[in-house]
């Protein structure tokens, strides 16, 4: 095993197939009515076929769509994890680095209100991250530092070794503390988690409150958020999930204290499907950011560019953005485009299957259909 902390970096399943299975899906499942977001009936080949994905294996899926800003559409399937009860639409799930965005915005949110400047120094405003001294907030949330990769070393024996430890973000640090860097600050683009780790404790040093609060008074509360929060947080444990890289196979067998804290504000956010839709709507139209501040944390897309805290759609456009996750037990994966208001959102609890297999499979359904 490599990683029990996955590195979580913006590869698979940002894949076309899986925009293309987004705008095809939405076109199906949309159109309901009612406040509510619309389950799919069971009858509907979509359904049936999420129903046979989870036949086939342990835990189970959840997407949301919608085309043209229309009425959410949401299906579930499968399990909820080991003791076997189903997959609710609305089920709380770990989603990994999707946290990365909503962590993103609150600091960006900072920066907005006057308290931070995106080219401000880290240190000027948390003197005591010299593992981020000469690095920018705008190099820390564009992933352009050099900090290394805290995931790639102790973490994993670490984490296995004592599972129901709660790890405090200096901590997760202090892991690569002194390691030297990848590569000067603002030389180029190398996705980290421990840049995320500080972004948090940047966030907490400069509002004096805790990550899990300004998660609640930032965006949960303004949105009206009901299965959102930085675990362990939550007043309720999330849904359980299977993973390769877990003693026994699934995220019962010993505590996830040590794997949701190491992973903080990297990695630790538990949300839903419908949570996730109404967050990137959100922000997309200008409910969590003013228009200047959400162009800087957009800039540069499609191209690589120096984006802060989401990834272009694929097929890259102008305005699309996206953002995938993993962490023992899930795999992750949102993406909305304000300018065709096509949304997509597929959060699934089993991470030894292929999430992209998935919307392979259900493309093909719903072309045929």
């Amino acid at each position: 095993m490599t990683h029990v902390v996955p590195p979580n970096r913006p590869t698979s399943p940002r894949t076309p197939v899986l925009v293309a299975f987004a705008l095809v899906l939405a076109a199906l499942l949309t159109g309901c009515s009612g406040q509510e977001p619309a389950t799919a009936p069971s009858s509907d080949p979509v359904q049936r076929l999420l129903d046979e994905w989870a036949d086939d294996g342990h835990g189970g899926v959840a997407v949301a769509m919608a085309s043209d800003d229309e009425e959410l559409a949401v299906a579930a399937a499968g399990s909820a994890g080991p003791q076997g009860d189903a997959l609710q639409p609305d089920a709380a799930f770990r989603v990994g680095s999707l946290s990365k965005t909503f962590v993103s915005v609150m600091v960006l949110q900072l920066v907005a209100d006057g308290a931070i400047g995106l080219d401000d120094l880290v240190t000027d405003h948390a003197p005591d991250l010299t593992v981020a001294r000469g690095v920018t907030v705008r190099q820390l949330l564009a992933h352009r530092t050099g900090i290394p990769e805290h995931t790639d070393g102790e973490l994993a024996p670490a984490v296995l070794a004592d599972p129901a430890k709660a790890w405090e973000a200096a901590e997760v640090l202090d892991l690569v503390a002194d390691q030297p860097r990848d590569f000067r600050a603002g030389e180029k683009f190398a996705y980290s988690n421990s840049n995320y780790v500080v972004a948090g404790i940047v966030l907490e040093t400069v509002t004096g409150t805790t990550l899990a609060d300004n998660l609640r008074t930032r965006i949960v509360q303004p949105l009206g958020l009901t299965s959102t929060w930085f675990a362990p947080d939550g007043a309720r444990a999330p849904i359980e999930g299977f993973s390769r890289a877990l003693p026994g196979g699934n995220t019962t067998g010993s505590s996830y204290r040590a794997l949701e804290t190491a992973a903080g504000a990297a990695g630790a956010l538990v949300s839903s499907v419908s949570d996730l839709a109404t967050f990137l709507r959100a922000l997309a139209h200008g409910e969590l950011l003013p228009a200047e501040t959400y162009e800087e944390m957009t800039h540069g897309l499609p191209d690589e560019g120096w984006s802060l805290g989401v990834f272009p759609s694929n097929p890259p456009t102008e305005t699309g953005i996206s953002h995938n996750g993993s962490i023992p037990g899930f795999a992750t994966y949102m993406q909305y485009d304000p300018s065709t208001e096509d949304l997509f959102v597929l959060l699934v609890n089993d991470d030894t299957r292929s999430a992209e297999r998935l919307a392979v499979e259900l493309l093909e359904v719903v072309r045929t259909s």
